[in-house]
């Protein structure tokens, strides 16, 4: 063979290979599945939340950073890392009965203790009485039984090593020596630990569905690239999650424990605690109730959004009851109502209703009942196709629909919903429906989502991923609203935000609101009237001020147009945890306005 015919067959092979990397990745089967189960487990495990016999305050897998632990004596709870339950078959099969189509595991967290055997680092599970990989052994489970299978690996946090100090949260004593002799070299840290452990995750496990990053903070976007271009070099099918960083993953992030405020238009993935923490400790008894978390899959489906709720083993590999119990009640619902989850597409309508959640698929409309409508009656403003089956899903039993200007459901007496009942709607394809904002139930719930922009002297605000505003102050704009006023009367004006916890709610936060060509609300003082009791409460607390009433005379289309005069003071509340989104402090950060008619 020539010189020139060789060479033109590797230039061939090589744009092939790179055209293969360079391809999409297949998103199907995670769009499809929905639901995830992620698993935190390692040394943190062993500490349970605490150290020298006292508890200490923050998440679990945080032990060693809140309770200052130098890594001398970290290192010697290896000794107690047992695993002697460990049984990860029955891990999938928790998994699996419960509905989650994909689990990912922890490989390594930020303690910098890889949950696998690694030639890179001794600081690993070899270091334990487990001689075992029990990191293939689950991978071997999840493919017996049909479960997708993916890694966490903490890609820019590791305590263990000193070129990967964040030194704004170092202490004296962490390295074995004083805090101001720590030279930390971020790019030794990738180059000669973090990539080639990627590598060892990469190669020896064989097909690897998703690879879950983790704090990317002070890395450079060519850092970040770099995690990426291992992934699609080595596994090219593999999907890359968002806190990759710099938006080069597959699909966006959201912070633990946040929800979209509305119906997404992008991939994205809420990850959830059953309880306050990740990893195990023993004195959290605050589990959040079965129907909660069951209720925070179904609305996370309402709005477009996968849902991956963690459980955090003890030590020797069982899991609490409290998580197991949880996983049993979403599964009992997800044998019988499952069709509703998977695959849908969100929320069809412009916001949910006071009385549940709806998802959507093809020509059929899922309505996800948490209490009983008013009077028994469900009015489906802005649903423009015709229902032609209407039932319970779970039973079959038929429910009565009228059409009016749209169609109206009468709900059989005497549902449980304590069970969250499902209706399915099935209508004429295509399905239509209307972009305008209704009264349903005596309110009317505006996402701040389907606003329009204006920009201001100093640039535009934006709607983030989870449908929240962001850079909304003073000099960046306004944002224009529409909703339809079924009834003339008086409404109470109640505007919702939210926050992650650690910046509590803004002091000294005004707006101004238009409404049609009129100003009620200039400058108005915005007050934390109350706070939504949810699951998220400790995460992104959501939280109202009722501003004022404003009086329509007339039914009809309305408009608002809503600007920032003061964005206020945010509280700190100390550091016990992550606060991925990292807002600015020059944002109020909107989710919808609601409109509540007064009675007379």
């Amino acid at each position: 063979m020539n010189m020139k015919k060789l060479l033109s067959i590797l230039m061939l092979s090589w744009a092939f290979v790179y055209g293969q990397a360079q391809q999409s990745v297949d998103m199907d089967w995670w769009r499809e599945g929905r639901f995830g189960m992620f698993i935190h487990w390692g040394l943190y495990s062993v500490a349970a939340g605490e150290w020298n016999g006292k508890p200490v305050d923050g998440i679990g897998e945080w032990i060693q950073n809140f309770a200052k632990v130098p890594n001398n004596e970290y290192e010697k709870l290896a000794d107690k890392l047992t695993l002697a339950k460990y049984n990860p078959e029955e891990w999938v099969k928790l998994a699996k009965q419960a509905g989650a189509r994909y689990i990912v595991f922890t490989t390594k967290h930020h303690e910098g203790f890889c949950m696998y055997p690694s030639e890179v680092s001794d600081f690993d599970i070899e270091r334990t009485p487990y001689k075992r990989d029990p990191l293939k052994e689950l991978v071997e489970a999840c493919r017996k039984h049909g479960v997708k299978v993916g890694f966490y690996y903490s890609h820019r946090q590791d305590w263990r090593e000193e070129d990967a100090a964040v030194m704004q949260n170092e202490y004296d004593g962490h390295y074995g020596k004083p805090k101001s002799e720590v030279k930390p070299n971020l790019d030794r840290y990738i180059r000669e630990k973090a990539l080639p452990q990627m590598r060892e995750l990469l190669t020896r496990y064989g097909k690897i569905d998703l690879l879950w990053y983790d704090t990317p903070f002070d890395l450079t976007k060519e850092q970040s690239r770099t995690f990426v271009n291992v992934v699609r070099e080595l596994q090219p099918e593999c999907i890359v999650n968002g806190r990759v960083g710099y938006n080069l993953g597959d699909y966006g992030a959201l912070g633990d424990n946040e929800m979209p405020c509305s119906r997404v238009n992008m991939d994205l993935e809420m990850v959830a605690t059953m309880n306050h923490t990740w990893g195990y400790k023993k004195n959290d008894q605050n589990w959040k109730s079965p129907k909660d978390i069951l209720c925070s899959l179904i609305e996370c489906a309402s709005r477009g959004v996968n849902y991956m709720v963690n459980i955090g083993p003890k030590e020797d590999g069982t899991v609490p009851q409290p998580s197991i119990d949880i996983m049993d009640f979403i599964g009992r619902w997800m044998q019988k109502n499952s069709e509703a989850v998977y695959g849908t597409t969100g929320n069809p309508f412009n916001d949910n209703f006071p009385w549940g959640y709806v998802t959507h698929k093809g020509n059929v409309i899922y309505l996800h009942l948490l209490r009983e409508p008013l009077n028994r009656c469900i009015a489906l403003k802005g649903l423009l196709t015709s229902i032609t089956k209407a039932e319970i899903l779970a039973s079959g039993k038929k429910v009565t629909v009228t059409d009016q200007s749209y169609p109206v459901l009468t709900v059989p007496a005497h549902l449980n919903y304590d069970e969250i009942p499902v209706l399915k709607l099935v209508c004429k394809s295509p399905v239509r429906f209307s972009e305008d904002n209704y009264m349903n139930e005596n309110v009317v719930s505006i996402p701040v989502a389907n606003g329009k922009i204006i920009p201001g002297k100093e640039g535009s605000l934006t709607i983030a991923e989870g449908g929240n505003t962001q850079n909304f102050h003073a000099g960046t704009g306004k944002l224009q609203l529409k909703c339809v006023i079924d009834e003339p009367g008086t409404y109470k004006v109640r505007v919702f935000t939210s926050r992650h916890w650690r910046r509590s709610f803004a002091e000294g936060a005004r707006i101004t609101l238009k409404v049609d060509d009129n100003t009620p609300f200039n400058s108005v003082l915005m007050k934390k009237d109350g706070e939504l009791s949810n699951v998220r409460q400790n995460s992104y607390p959501e939280t109202w001020s009722d501003i004022g009433t404003v009086h329509f005379k007339q039914k009809g289309t309305k408009g608002l147009e809503l600007s920032v005069n003061a964005t206020g003071t945010f509280s700190r509340l100390g550091f016990f945890g992550e606060d991925i989104q990292n807002e600015s402090e020059k944002n109020i950060r909107f989710m919808r306005i609601e409109l509540i008619k007064e009675a007379y």
